[in-house]
């Protein structure tokens, strides 16, 4: 997985399935420092753009997250969907910093479950206070930041466990509020609640029971460690597969 860095006055990061990219637009024009051409790391780029890749070969890079301090925080994800690909030898969690300006990251750190521990790896990350919050298989988990470090030093707490993972789509992307709302996608188990699932001409199940637990948004409460799934806190259905969700200031 390829994380590319795209040059705007402020900084892009992108997920692609290859490296991790980033890319940058230098406040001049095309060519870059020392008459060379621009980089383009690979992508289709607006005239005056510049891409370098940030990272490369992380594994299934899902979603990631900026802190302040430049710290890039990834997810990688470990699933049925990628076959043999091979595991990583750390953590599914990844901090990437450059501490050079280069457009590169030069320091790589893993952290979080791991494969020797039947860890999975997730889809959602997210920053919130001091604390980054992340999917693990079945659970939404928190890390506290240490300051002086890009890797969190303590045990991550549980904020959400039970979280539904069978079916088409096992995945939880996440976004918490300026007030703490934490809000969770949980996809259908089905591609579109057939009676045969992905079955040509198949008629629908009517009701679809399966949206009493699946294809909706659950809202949580980001501070608050130990909660459980249940059909209690959905906060919206009828949402087949949110796979990034977003929460617009203002």
């Amino acid at each position: 997985m390829r994380i590319s860095h795209v040059a705007l006055p402020m900084v892009l990061l992108v997920c692609s399935f290859g490296p991790v990219t980033a890319a940058a637009l230098p406040p001049a024009a095309p060519a870059a420092q020392g008459g060379q051409a621009c980089p383009d790391a690979g992508l289709k780029l607006p005239a005056g753009f510049c891409a370098t890749v940030f990272a490369d070969d992380i594994g299934h890079a899902r979603h990631l997250v900026v802190a302040k301090n430049g710290v890039v925080y990834v997810n990688t994800r470990s699933s049925r969907y990628y076959g043999n690909a091979p595991l990583p030898t750390g953590g599914f969690l990844v901090a990437l910093q450059d501490t050079t300006g280069s457009g590169k990251a030069n320091v790589i750190e893993r952290f979080g479950a791991t494969p020797a521990h039947e860890g999975k790896g997730g889809t959602g990350i997210a920053l919130y206070k001091d604390w980054l919050y992340a999917e693990e298989a079945d659970r939404i988990e928190r890390y506290r930041l240490t300051p002086g470090s890009i890797v969190p030093q303590d045990k991550p707490e549980v904020i959400v466990s039970d979280l539904p993972l069978s079916g088409d789509h096992p995945m939880h992307p996440f976004v918490i509020d300026a007030d703490g709302a934490l809000y969770v996608d949980v996809a259908s188990a089905t591609n579109s609640c057939q009676k045969g699932n992905r079955q040509f001409e198949s008629p629908g199940i009517n009701p679809c029971t399966e949206l009493e637990t699946r294809g909706g948004i659950w809202r949580f409460d980001a501070s608050k460690t130990g909660q459980k799934f249940s059909p209690a806190e959905r906060y919206a259905t009828g949402i087949r597969n949110a796979d990034g969700i977003a929460v617009a200031a203002g």
